[in-house]
Parts: structure tokens; sequence; C-alpha cells
């Protein structure tokens, strides 16, 4: 199950949660105030690999960013 992040409308607390990908958040519980009904928020994501593209991380000291030449 992926984690999701919550806004609660009443007081903009964010609650991360682990839940279902059809999740609306409508049964959600904001852990700051209380209130019952959360929104959805779109949250980034983390990859591991390339760190600023300048041959960092996991690649070989010629990679350029690109690491279909390094890898």
């Amino acid at each position: 199950m992926p984690i999701y992040e919550f806004g609660c409308p009443s007081c903009g607390g964010v609650t991360t949660e682990l839940c279902k990908i059809g999740e609306k958040g409508a049964q959600l519980r904001c852990e700051e105030c209380g209130n019952t009904g959360l929104i959805k928020h779109i949250s980034g994501f983390a990859s591991l690999g390339v760190r600023g593209g300048a041959g960092s991380g996991n690649c070989s000291p010629g990679c350029s960013g690109n690491c279909a030449g390094c890898h």
C-alpha cells in the first residue's frame, strides 16, 4: 500500500497515512485537531541514483548525468 499525505481543511495540519490507492480521506481524522474529512495532497517522491547529474551517487566517474551512458 502506498503512503499518502492528507491535509486538514480546518487547521491546516498534514497527516501521513498508509492506505489503499482509492482512499479519498473522507473518513480520516486529523491528528492535530480531530477534524474528520481530510483532503489528499499531491506529494513528491524520492528516487535513488544520480544526485545533481554530476556523476555522483552510483555512477561512474565519466557520467554526464544520463545513466544510460554509464550503467
